[in-house]
């Protein structure tokens, strides 16, 4: 059986070289490889693909193919886990899928093709657009939470946080977290920083709100080595395949640091 460290030791010689790391200890990568974890980062799945959005064959592409990669998704109590345990019992090749936005095409289009290979996802709702034409409502977030998705915090009015007064900032984390509390009747845990946005007292203030761990935009596998500016990799309609968006956005800039 070809385990995680295996594999990643297998595809490490070619990238350091080709990316010129051949300086950097190969022992101290791949212990941060090993103990990292991709993030995928989607905002809409529809027909037709735009800025944000990716067309449902692509995304069935992308959830086919991880799926016969054999990726396993965590849900937030297996990630919350992995933030409060050193070496937590995790799958073989984990991975996370998130949403951001809580449009209604992640019910109408992402849920099902989730459930069809057997996907888990996490969705970062604005609280303040729930139910808004084209967002998710307050009954179709119960139901996907019932099928066994997960939702975090986006705020609630989606405003860059970096920019905000402190007390705005406490706020916007306050009262999404509780609005989605009320909305799904169990406690929410994780934020997702709207456009990646944040300071380092907008850190702080979300640990003071209850959040532990909280998701940034900035490329690069997780590795949790600060719980609260988690890393992910956006994928947009125009990338290659998901297995070249792991490679590129995810492995070679975490290696390159």
């Amino acid at each position: 059986m070809i385990t995680r460290r295996r594999f990643i030791t297998g595809g490490l010689g070619a990238i350091t070289a080709l990316f010129g790391l051949s300086l950097v200890p190969e022992y101290k990568i791949i212990d941060q490889l090993v103990n990292s974890i991709p993030v995928l980062l989607y905002h809409r799945v529809g027909p037709e693909a735009d800025d944000l959005t990716i067309s449902t064959t692509r995304f069935e592409q992308d959830m086919a193919s991880l799926a016969e990669e054999g990726y396993h998704t965590l849900s937030l109590a297996q990630v919350a886990r992995r933030l409060q345990e050193q070496q937590p019992q995790l799958p073989d090749k984990p991975l996370i899928i998130t949403f951001d936005d809580g449009y209604l095409d992640n019910y109408t289009n992402a849920l099902p093709v989730l459930q069809k290979y057997s996907m888990k996802a996490s969705f970062y709702i604005i609280t303040g657009m729930m139910g808004d034409t084209d967002r998710l409502t307050g009954a179709q977030i119960r139901e996907m939470a019932a099928a066994g998705m997960d939702f975090g915090s986006h705020t609630v009015t989606h405003r860059q946080l970096a920019e905000l007064t402190p007390q705005e900032v406490a706020d916007e984390l306050h009262q999404s977290k509780f609005a989605l509390e009320q909305t799904l009747g169990k406690p929410v845990n994780f934020i997702a920083y709207p456009c990646g946005s944040y300071r380092p007292d907008t850190i702080q203030a979300a640990g003071q709100a209850g959040y532990i761990g909280g998701f940034s935009t900035q490329c690069g596998l997780a590795m949790f080595n600060n719980h609260f500016t988690i890393k992910r990799i956006p994928v947009f309609h125009f990338d290659r395949s998901i297995a070249y968006v792991l490679l590129r956005k995810g492995l070679i800039p975490s290696m390159l640091g």
